[in-house]
Protein backbone atom coordinates (compact mmCIF):
# COMPACT_ATOMS: atom_id res chain seq x y z
CA UNK A 1 0.00 0.00 0.00
CA UNK A 2 1.53 3.20 -0.77
CA UNK A 3 1.79 6.10 1.26
CA UNK A 4 0.43 9.97 -0.09
CA UNK A 5 3.13 12.14 0.11
CA UNK A 6 1.55 15.09 1.75
CA UNK A 7 1.23 18.31 -0.13
CA UNK A 8 3.78 20.78 1.90
CA UNK A 9 6.12 17.66 1.39
CA UNK A 10 5.56 18.26 -2.73
CA UNK A 11 6.14 21.69 -2.69
CA UNK A 12 9.32 21.77 -0.17
CA UNK A 13 10.93 19.01 -2.77
CA UNK A 14 10.15 21.19 -5.71
CA UNK A 15 10.53 24.50 -4.12
CA UNK A 16 14.47 23.19 -3.44
CA UNK A 17 14.75 21.72 -6.96
CA UNK A 18 13.65 25.29 -8.27
CA UNK A 19 16.50 26.99 -6.30
CA UNK A 20 19.51 24.42 -7.18
CA UNK A 21 18.59 24.54 -11.20
CA UNK A 22 18.79 28.58 -10.71
CA UNK A 23 21.91 28.11 -8.58
CA UNK A 24 23.70 26.94 -12.01
CA UNK A 25 23.72 30.54 -13.06
CA UNK A 26 25.64 31.23 -10.21
CA UNK A 27 28.01 29.81 -12.25
CA UNK A 28 27.57 31.90 -15.25
CA UNK A 29 29.70 34.81 -14.00
CA UNK A 30 32.70 31.87 -13.50
CA UNK A 31 32.36 30.91 -17.51
CA UNK A 32 32.45 34.78 -18.34
CA UNK A 33 35.28 35.26 -16.34
CA UNK A 34 37.04 32.11 -18.19
CA UNK A 35 36.13 33.56 -21.57
CA UNK A 36 37.62 37.45 -20.04
CA UNK A 37 41.09 35.37 -19.55
CA UNK A 38 41.41 33.58 -22.65
CA UNK A 39 41.10 37.05 -24.21
CA UNK A 40 44.22 38.30 -21.75
CA UNK A 41 46.11 34.89 -22.82
CA UNK A 42 44.83 36.34 -26.78
CA UNK A 43 46.43 39.32 -26.18
CA UNK A 44 49.92 37.56 -24.59
CA UNK A 45 49.77 35.49 -27.34
CA UNK A 46 50.15 37.99 -29.64
CA UNK A 47 52.54 40.15 -27.71
CA UNK A 48 54.98 36.79 -27.50
CA UNK A 49 54.73 36.13 -31.43
CA UNK A 50 55.32 40.09 -32.23
CA UNK A 51 58.40 40.42 -30.10
CA UNK A 52 59.74 36.82 -31.57
CA UNK A 53 59.56 38.56 -35.13
CA UNK A 54 61.91 41.76 -35.20
CA UNK A 55 64.92 39.64 -34.29
CA UNK A 56 64.55 36.32 -35.93
CA UNK A 57 67.24 36.18 -38.27
CA UNK A 58 69.71 36.78 -34.74
CA UNK A 59 67.59 34.40 -32.91
CA UNK A 60 69.35 30.86 -31.74
CA UNK A 61 67.34 27.91 -32.69
CA UNK A 62 66.88 26.93 -28.99
CA UNK A 63 65.46 30.43 -28.22
CA UNK A 64 62.70 30.37 -31.28
CA UNK A 65 61.91 26.41 -29.95
CA UNK A 66 61.07 28.29 -26.59
CA UNK A 67 59.09 30.75 -27.83
CA UNK A 68 57.16 28.22 -30.14
CA UNK A 69 56.77 26.37 -26.91
CA UNK A 70 55.72 29.25 -24.78
CA UNK A 71 53.00 29.89 -27.89
CA UNK A 72 51.88 26.08 -27.56
CA UNK A 73 51.67 26.65 -23.78
CA UNK A 74 49.35 29.65 -24.14
CA UNK A 75 47.15 28.01 -26.72
CA UNK A 76 46.52 24.56 -24.57
CA UNK A 77 45.86 27.19 -21.68
CA UNK A 78 43.53 29.09 -23.81
CA UNK A 79 42.09 26.05 -25.30
CA UNK A 80 41.44 23.97 -21.65
CA UNK A 81 39.58 27.63 -20.64
CA UNK A 82 37.81 27.21 -23.82
CA UNK A 83 36.38 23.63 -22.84
CA UNK A 84 35.42 24.39 -19.58
CA UNK A 85 33.69 27.47 -20.37
CA UNK A 86 31.40 25.69 -23.22
CA UNK A 87 31.21 22.97 -21.01
CA UNK A 88 29.99 24.74 -17.94
CA UNK A 89 27.40 26.75 -19.99
CA UNK A 90 26.21 23.72 -22.24
CA UNK A 91 25.89 21.21 -19.81
CA UNK A 92 24.91 23.30 -16.67
CA UNK A 93 23.37 26.93 -17.74
CA UNK A 94 21.77 25.97 -20.98
CA UNK A 95 20.49 22.44 -20.40
CA UNK A 96 18.92 22.90 -16.80
CA UNK A 97 17.13 26.54 -18.18
CA UNK A 98 16.28 24.96 -21.39
CA UNK A 99 18.19 26.80 -23.86
CA UNK A 100 18.91 25.73 -27.03
CA UNK A 101 22.27 24.92 -27.56
CA UNK A 102 23.77 26.49 -30.80
CA UNK A 103 24.98 24.95 -33.62
CA UNK A 104 28.79 26.06 -33.28
CA UNK A 105 28.94 24.97 -29.72
CA UNK A 106 27.45 21.11 -30.65
CA UNK A 107 30.11 21.45 -33.43
CA UNK A 108 32.92 22.23 -30.87
CA UNK A 109 32.56 18.26 -29.97
CA UNK A 110 31.15 16.33 -26.77
CA UNK A 111 30.63 17.86 -23.68
CA UNK A 112 29.87 14.99 -21.56
CA UNK A 113 31.36 14.80 -18.60
CA UNK A 114 33.94 11.74 -18.89
CA UNK A 115 34.88 13.68 -22.18
CA UNK A 116 35.86 16.63 -20.28
CA UNK A 117 37.37 14.92 -17.68
CA UNK A 118 39.43 13.51 -20.40
CA UNK A 119 39.88 16.66 -22.16
CA UNK A 120 40.76 18.43 -18.79
CA UNK A 121 43.92 15.45 -17.93
CA UNK A 122 45.19 15.44 -21.86
CA UNK A 123 45.38 19.50 -21.59
CA UNK A 124 47.30 19.55 -18.35
CA UNK A 125 49.76 16.86 -19.09
CA UNK A 126 50.32 18.49 -22.36
CA UNK A 127 51.02 22.03 -20.81
CA UNK A 128 53.16 19.90 -18.13
CA UNK A 129 54.99 18.44 -20.69
CA UNK A 130 55.89 21.88 -21.82
CA UNK A 131 56.96 22.81 -19.41
CA UNK A 132 59.10 20.10 -18.55
CA UNK A 133 61.30 20.49 -21.95
CA UNK A 134 61.54 23.52 -21.12
CA UNK A 135 63.97 22.54 -18.30
CA UNK A 136 65.39 20.11 -20.70
CA UNK A 137 66.49 22.62 -23.28
CA UNK A 138 68.07 25.28 -20.92
CA UNK A 139 68.71 22.97 -17.79
CA UNK A 140 71.24 25.56 -16.03
CA UNK A 141 67.91 27.15 -15.25
CA UNK A 142 66.47 24.75 -12.49
CA UNK A 143 68.65 22.63 -10.15
CA UNK A 144 68.41 18.80 -10.65
CA UNK A 145 66.35 18.50 -7.57
CA UNK A 146 63.99 20.73 -9.23
CA UNK A 147 64.11 19.28 -12.62
CA UNK A 148 63.68 15.65 -10.73
CA UNK A 149 60.21 16.72 -9.01
CA UNK A 150 58.85 18.10 -12.27
CA UNK A 151 59.57 14.73 -13.87
CA UNK A 152 57.60 13.22 -10.97
CA UNK A 153 54.91 15.11 -10.87
CA UNK A 154 54.54 15.03 -14.76
CA UNK A 155 54.55 11.03 -13.76
CA UNK A 156 52.09 11.52 -11.56
CA UNK A 157 49.62 13.35 -13.76
CA UNK A 158 50.06 11.04 -17.04
CA UNK A 159 49.07 7.92 -14.21
CA UNK A 160 46.24 10.23 -13.10
CA UNK A 161 44.92 10.54 -16.40
CA UNK A 162 45.38 6.95 -17.95
CA UNK A 163 43.35 5.46 -14.50
CA UNK A 164 40.80 8.30 -15.15
CA UNK A 165 40.42 6.77 -18.54
CA UNK A 166 40.58 3.52 -17.40
CA UNK A 167 37.82 4.05 -14.46
CA UNK A 168 35.39 6.30 -17.22
CA UNK A 169 35.93 3.05 -19.51
CA UNK A 170 35.17 0.81 -17.02
CA UNK A 171 31.85 3.03 -15.81
CA UNK A 172 30.64 2.82 -19.38
CA UNK A 173 31.52 -0.90 -19.30
CA UNK A 174 29.33 -1.27 -16.63
CA UNK A 175 26.41 1.00 -17.82
CA UNK A 176 26.20 -1.14 -20.77
CA UNK A 177 26.03 -4.10 -18.47
CA UNK A 178 23.05 -2.82 -16.63
CA UNK A 179 21.54 -1.36 -20.22
CA UNK A 180 21.11 -5.18 -21.08
CA UNK A 181 19.46 -6.59 -18.05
Amino acid sequence: MSERIPDATVRLGQLMERTIALGSWLMAPVYVGLTVMLGLITVKFVQQLLAAIPGILRTPDSSLILTALSLTDLSLVGNLLMVVALAGYSGFIARIMGIPVSKHVEAMGSFELGNIKLKLVGAIVAISSIRLLESFIYPGQRTDRAIFWQVVIQFVIVLSGLLLALMDRISVAADGAENRL
